[in-house]
Parts: C-alpha cells; sequence; structure tokens
C-alpha cells in the first residue's frame, strides 16, 4: 500500500505539472528567472537590480495568461481571448514559444524579477537542471524542470510522512492519501518554484525534532540540524522555527549539544540573512519590507487587520485555489472540508495528545507565527488590500497535520474525509482544470452542461489544450482516468478498513 500511495501521488504530480499552461504556476517565470540568473550570471540577485532573462520577456505575450496576471503584465492575453482566436493562430504562438532562441536565457530583459529576494538553495538544486536542458526548447525545458520539483516533493513528502506517522506511532496510511488528494500540494510544488524544497524541508524539521524529543539521539540532533540550515535557506519563513527547535535541543540535549546543533543549524544561513540586513535592512529581505519595520508600526499594523475575517479567507483558498487564475471550487464542499478537519481536530485534542504529538503541535503552531508576520507584511504593503498570507504559504502546514489527526480518527469521520478529498481531486481535473485550460467558458461549472460539453465538443478541446498544456492532450485524458480511479480505490481502502 506504501507503493500504490506513492505511485498515485507521482501520478498527480505528473498529471497537474503537465495540464497546467507555461507559467501559469504561481510567479513561474520569475523564480525560473532566478535559476537562469544564478547559472548565467554565477552570482546571487538583488532586488530591484536583477531582471528577468530576454527569453521569459519574449515569451509573455506568447503564452495564455489569467485576467490576473494581465493587472501586472498588460502584454498577456488572457484564457478568455485566447480560446477566441482561431486554432492556427494559437499553434503559431505555440511554434513561437517552442523556437525562442536558447540563448537568449543567458540575456537580461531590463524587466525586474520580484522574486530576487528569495533564499537560494532551492533554485540552486535547479540550475544544473537547466543547463543540462538549456538547448531544448523553453515549454519542454519548463514541463521537465517542473517534474523535478514535483516528483520530487511528491516523493519525499510520501517518504517523510512515512516516517514522522512511524515516530508517532501511527498508521500512515489516511494522512498520506488525504495529503497526496490535496489540490493546493500539486499547485504548490508541480511547477518551478522554490516552495517544491521547503514542504519536505518542515516535514522533515517536524518529524526530527519529535525524534529528537522522543529518542534524544545524537543522529536525530544532527538531521534537525541540518533540515533547519537547508529550511533557512531555502525560505525565509524557516526563521520561525528556530525557537521551536532550540528549546526541543535545549530541553532534551542540554546547553553543550544547544551550541553545536547552533553551529550547524543556524551558521550555514548567517551570511545570507545578514546580507538581507545589508541590502535591504530586514532580515528575510522580504520586497514588501525593504527599509524595515519599526516594532511600533509592525504591532500598529496588526491591530488594525480583520483577523476573524482573514482566517475565514485563509481556511477557504488554503484548500483550493486554481492556480495563478484564482479560481475556486464549490463553496459547500470548501465548507464541508473546513467541517470535517474542525471535528478531527477536537478529536485529536479531547483524547489528550502524547508528547510526540504535542511536539509536532508546536512545531505547526511555530510556523503559523510565520504566517501571522506575513499577513500583517502584506496588509501594510497593500494598504489594507491583502489581509492573508499567500495560500502557498500554508501549504507546509498540512501534511504533518494530516498525520496528527489521523491518530485514532473515528472510522465514520476519516471515510468522510477520504471519500470528500478523493471526489474533489476527481473534480479538480474533470469539472475544474481541464475546462478551465481547454476553454470551457460556462461558469461556474454544472455537470450536465459539463457533460455535454465533453460529448460535443471533445475535438476542439483537444486542439486547445494542444496549445495550452504541457504535454500531448491523450496523456492528460489517460492521467486523469488513472487518477480517478486511483483516488476511489484508495479512498476505499483507507476510508473503509478497520484500523486497530
Amino acid at each position: 500500500m506504501r507503493a500504490a500511495l506513492l505511485i498515485y501521488g507521482l501520478l498527480n504530480a505528473i498529471l497537474y505539472a503537465g495540464l497546467t499552461p507555461l507559467w501559469e504556476g504561481f510567479d513561474e517565470p520569475f523564480h525560473y528567472g532566478y535559476v537562469q540568473h544564478l547559472w548565467h550570471a554565477r552570482t546571487l540577485p538583488v532586488q530591484k537590480r536583477t531582471c528577468i532573462s530576454e527569453e521569459i520577456w519574449r515569451s509573455l505575450p506568447l503564452a495564455p495568461a489569467s485576467y490576473i496576471v494581465k493587472r501586472n503584465l498588460p502584454m498577456v492575453t488572457t484564457f478568455d481571448d485566447y480560446f477566441r482566436l482561431p486554432q492556427s493562430e494559437r499553434l503559431a504562438r505555440r511554434r513561437a514559444l517552442q523556437e525562442l532562441d536558447p540563448a537568449l536565457a543567458a540575456v537580461t530583459s531590463g524587466a525586474p524579477n520580484y522574486e530576487s529576494q528569495q533564499a537560494p538553495l532551492a533554485y540552486t538544486l535547479l540550475a544544473p537542471f537547466h543547463a543540462l536542458w538549456s538547448r531544448a526548447p523553453l515549454p519542454v525545458r519548463v514541463w521537465r524542470l517542473r517534474l523535478v520539483c514535483a516528483l520530487a516533493s511528491t516523493l519525499a513528502t510520501g517518504l517523510l510522512l512515512f516516517r514522522l506517522a512511524a515516530v508517532l506511532a501511527v498508521d500512515a496510511g489516511t494522512a498520506v492519501f488525504l495529503a497526496f488528494s490535496s489540490q493546493m500540494f500539486y499547485a504548490t510544488t508541480a511547477h518551478i518554484t522554490n516552495d517544491w524544497l521547503s514542504v519536505p524541508l518542515f516535514l522533515l524539521v517536524v518529524a526530527a525534532a519529535v525524534d529528537l524529543y522522543l529518542n534524544p539521539r545524537r543522529a536525530a540532533l544532527a538531521i534537525l540540524a541540518l533540515a533547519l540550515a537547508a529550511g533557512l535557506l531555502t525560505k525565509a519563513y524557516f526563521l520561525a522555527l528556530i525557537p521551536f527547535a532550540l528549546a526541543i535541543v535545549l530541553l532534551r540535549r542540554g546547553w553543550r549539544d544547544t551550541a553545536a546543533f547552533s553551529a550547524i543549524g543556524l551558521l550555514p544561513a548567517a551570511p545570507w540573512y545578514i546580507r538581507n540586513l545589508f541590502l535591504y535592512r530586514d532580515l528575510a529581505g522580504l520586497q514588501e519590507n525593504v527599509g524595515g519595520t519599526t516594532l511600533a508600526a509592525f504591532f500598529s499594523g496588526a491591530a488594525r487587520v480583520p483577523w476573524i475575517k482573514g482566517a475565514i479567507a485563509t481556511a477557504a483558498t488554503s484548500l483550493w485555489e486554481g492556480n495563478s487564475s484564482a479560481t475556486t471550487f464549490g463553496s459547500v464542499t470548501i465548507w464541508l472540508m473546513l467541517l470535517l478537519l474542525a471535528v478531527a481536530g477536537v478529536c485529536f485534542l479531547i483524547r489528550h495528545p502524547r508528547p510526540g504529538e504535542l511536539v509536532a503541535l508546536a512545531g505547526l503552531l511555530s510556523f503559523a507565527t510565520a504566517l501571522l508576520y506575513n499577513t500583517v507584511i502584506q496588509y501594510r504593503a497593500t494598504n489594507g488590500g491583502a489581509i492573508t498570507p499567500a495560500p502557498w504559504y500554508v501549504q507546509l502546514l498540512f501534511p504533518p497535520a494530516f498525520c496528527l489527526l489521523s491518530v485514532r480518527l473515528p472510522r465514520v469521520l476519516r471515510a468522510a474525509m477520504c471519500c470528500l478529498w478523493a471526489y474533489v481531486i476527481c473534480a479538480t481535473y474533470i469539472a475544474k482544470l481541464v475546462p478551465l485550460y481547454g476553454g470551457y467558458s460556462g461558469r461556474p461549472a454544472r455537470l450536465p452542461e459539463l457533460a455535454r460539453w465533453y460529448t460535443t465538443q471533445f475535438p476542439q478541446i483537444r486542439d486547445i489544450l494542444a496549445t495550452t498544456a504541457m504535454i500531448p492532450p491523450s496523456a492528460l485524458f489517460v492521467l486523469t482516468v488513472l487518477v480517478a480511479a486511483a483516488s476511489i480505490a484508495l479512498a476505499a481502502q483507507f476510508g473503509f478498513r478497520t484500523h486497530k
């Protein structure tokens, strides 16, 4: 069953990365611009100085994009306008993307890369793959790099969930199935980004901390230190985990090992964060916080944030969001998912969590402080326009949370969650993303209209997907059938079997 779960996750990752159009992943062209800059310039990027490549810049008008992206990049063609073009024009644009000179990847465009503040580790790991495929056409290269991100993140997340479950002495099957049936997991990891690495690294930090608390061995200490160091070099929000990790080490290993842990876990990332302070006067280097923020200004902003409204919006968007198009799932389904999660949370708390479970919960709460900080910074930077953290940030919480919630989960509740998550992942492809990128104009999607659209417009759907998706439509349809069948079979396996 472990192999079946991993294969299920990998099939989802391949399908999601192949269905998502070029640059439709969250901020994908700018994340890829970071990779290109590292390889061609051989220097770390700097905010407002480092630019995306001419190759990426010329590709933007050729690839369809959401109306949200068009607000910042007026030259792009929205999906609705793209679908109105004749097929000959769509094919011509796709050929133009294929024929962009790869040498343009080394030429700067003059358009600033707003992801230049990100820590470098995830991009550094991708840079050799970019070099390996540097002569391939841009869509082919992006597709291959997406596969590296999606497959590595999915495989690592699955294996680490098995490890965390073993440390906590709980069954991992339900947790892995729920994690791999979550649309936002793939929206976060199945495109060129640095989140592909941060999701499993957070899980590794939590698992290592629990292992160290329960079995204070040097091996667990070393793993925790290395995981934290890698996390700090991947995303600045791992700063929130430093007090959590130090507290666990101090409690279980004492002052001497705490000093050794600090040398291994903190010193490797120290130059990067000192550089941020020097360049931007902000430890995290956030573009929204260049110049820094005084404590008085921060707490003043925190007092104005509508926290209840923001919490509701965060809960909804963290469960499903259609990539950069920011489409949503049915509100009834989302609220039902939230209700089941809330009930599972109550069941977890009332049964008096064991020490290892409390340590894992403390790790999740520590990361939640980073989300709160990000919310305040976003609120101040947008003058009240943004009241939630980015939904892909929240995804780090879900895999370990599913593991905790699976502890003695009531059978009826487990069955309901598995069935609902299986329904959502099936509908994600069949009723949401294939129609979104295949030219469906109905809003919202309704089952009778969708069935009529598939049966009467299939040739047109296939032709449009041939110009929007990253892999052939035939492969998309086969993968969709495999994922749907696997999700139903696994939901039956883990939702209705008897757990001892």
